[in-house]
């Protein structure tokens, strides 16, 4: 298991929201460069299976960032396995229980906002 935040987390909340939920979404190599046709444009690709949000929901995230007053309005990250762990729904259930309980340490859970959709 990988768990990983990214340096973003400037701005509205309909840019990360519909990434995160997008059916095509921009190419990347497995060093993660974009790939491009042969004419220099942008590729991009259906994902497949879609994207599940199986905590919290879009919109209230994407509310929830746009009246944030802060110069951060959000912070993103991934927690991610190697494919052949495979875990099950219930265990991944249970790693995003835990890593709220620590991430959020000493928050009641009306004091955050989770959102967590599984991508493959």
């Amino acid at each position: 298991m990988l768990i990983k935040f990214f340096p973003n987390g400037k701005g509205g909340g309909a840019g990360p929201v519909e990434y995160l939920t997008a059916r095509t979404v921009l190419a990347y190599d497995d060093n993660r460069d974009l790939i491009r046709d042969a004419s220099g444009q942008p590729m991009s690709v259906t994902r497949a299976p879609l994207p599940e949000v199986v905590r919290g929901d879009p919109q209230s995230m994407i509310d929830l960032i746009d009246v944030c007053p802060h110069k951060w309005t959000y912070c993103a990250g991934v927690v991610s396995f190697a494919r052949e762990d495979a875990p099950t729904e219930d265990q991944e259930q249970e790693v995003i229980d835990r890593f709220e309980e620590i991430a959020f340490a000493g928050l009641d859970a009306d004091r955050y906002a989770c959102f967590c959709p599984i991508t493959n």
